[in-house]
């Protein structure tokens, strides 16, 4: 039974790959500083992956008002989401809305940016690359909802890899942030991403 599982896994991590490449986004390369002016232009929205949260032990039975069952940030990815606040004040960026996983991890990370309220969003609770079915419906819902944000509201989505690669196509470490808009075909290109020390 074990096998069958762990062949059932990799069979579905493949799937899952196979399907990343048919929606992965298009990309324009930007050094660190002209992304960081791209927030500050109408038309571009944040994906964040959630600052560094050790795998183990693993995420349990997941209450979401009960951050004892999940994965939590460690003392390494508080002090990388305080960073990651820091260069949005540097670059003179003191506000932003941030939407989140409902997730400990991602609230937290949301939070120690300080650069406003955090609102939790179910769209953006993490789902599994294995699960093909949920890949594409989290993309096709994070997409819809980075439609509805106002062009003139920086909107900083802090989520999980496997969201942010549903969504854009992005493969992101762990407090990484990738700058997205839609082109006019209505695709979602990745502007460039950055990786705070």
């Amino acid at each position: 039974m074990m096998r069958y599982d762990f062949i059932k896994l990799i069979v579905g991590s493949l799937i899952g790959a196979v399907f990343l490449g048919f929606i992965a986004a298009p990309t324009a390369h930007a050094d660190n500083d002209a992304t960081w002016a791209l927030l500050k232009k109408p038309g571009h929205v944040v994906l964040l992956r959630h600052s560094n949260a050790p795998e183990s032990p693993p995420d349990g039975d997941v209450k979401f008002n009960d951050c004892s069952t999940q994965r939590n940030l460690d003392e390494a990815g508080r002090a990388q989401a305080r960073r990651l606040g820091d260069e949005f004040r540097k670059h003179g960026i003191k506000a932003a809305s941030l939407v989140s996983s409902q997730y400990c991890r991602a609230m937290e990370t949301g939070k120690l940016m300080k650069l406003g309220a955090v609102r939790g969003l179910p769209a953006l609770n993490q789902v599994f690359l294995a699960d093909v079915s949920g890949m594409r419906d989290a993309g096709e819902k994070g997409r819809q909802f980075i439609k509805t944000i106002s062009a003139h509201q920086l909107t900083v989505l802090v989520t999980h890899v496997t969201n942010i690669q549903s969504i854009a196509g992005a493969n992101l470490s762990s407090g990484e942030l990738a700058v997205v808009h839609f082109d006019p075909s209505g695709s979602v290109v990745v502007d460039g991403s950055i990786k705070v020390p």
